[in-house]
């Protein structure tokens, strides 16, 4: 490596070190870059294209998206087996009630009616069913 590339290389580490070290560091660098022309500050390009590259992005916007993309590869990955929807939601209130969040979502148990069910039943003129507790280990 030549010099010119060494010291190339390491302005951009610095750059890198400096610009997306965090959420706030990066919009802060976004906003500067902006400063004389406020009009062409595109909050939304910066969300999906700057903020993504963010090392420990952990801002609300990026952990929700994490979250998200998580959930939807847990849902691809249960497919239409109703053994393996039953072992995972099992499994997921076993581990609420461990860590002692009971009230984090009310998620059936395997034959339980579901919020759409329950509500299905009112739209068609019965009574609502009761809603069981939440987070029991079944």
């Amino acid at each position: 490596m030549t010099l010119q590339l060494a010291q190339e290389h390491e302005r951009r580490e610095r750059f890198r070190q400096a610009v997306f070290d965090s959420p706030d560091a990066t919009r802060i660098w976004w906003l500067d870059r902006h400063l004389d022309d406020l009009e062409s500050l595109d909050w939304d390009l910066f969300k999906k294209k700057i903020l993504p590259l963010v090392g420990a992005a952990d801002d609300t916007q990026s952990k929700a998206e994490r979250v998200a993309h998580t959930l939807l590869y847990v849902w691809e990955k249960l497919g239409n087996d109703p053994g393996q929807h039953a072992r995972f939601t099992t499994t997921v209130r076993t581990v609420l009630d461990q860590m002692g969040w009971n009230d984090v979502l009310a998620w059936p148990a395997p034959g339980e009616p579901s919020a759409a069910d329950a509500s299905e039943s009112v739209s068609d003129g019965a009574e609502p069913r009761p809603v069981t507790e939440v987070g029991t280990a079944r």
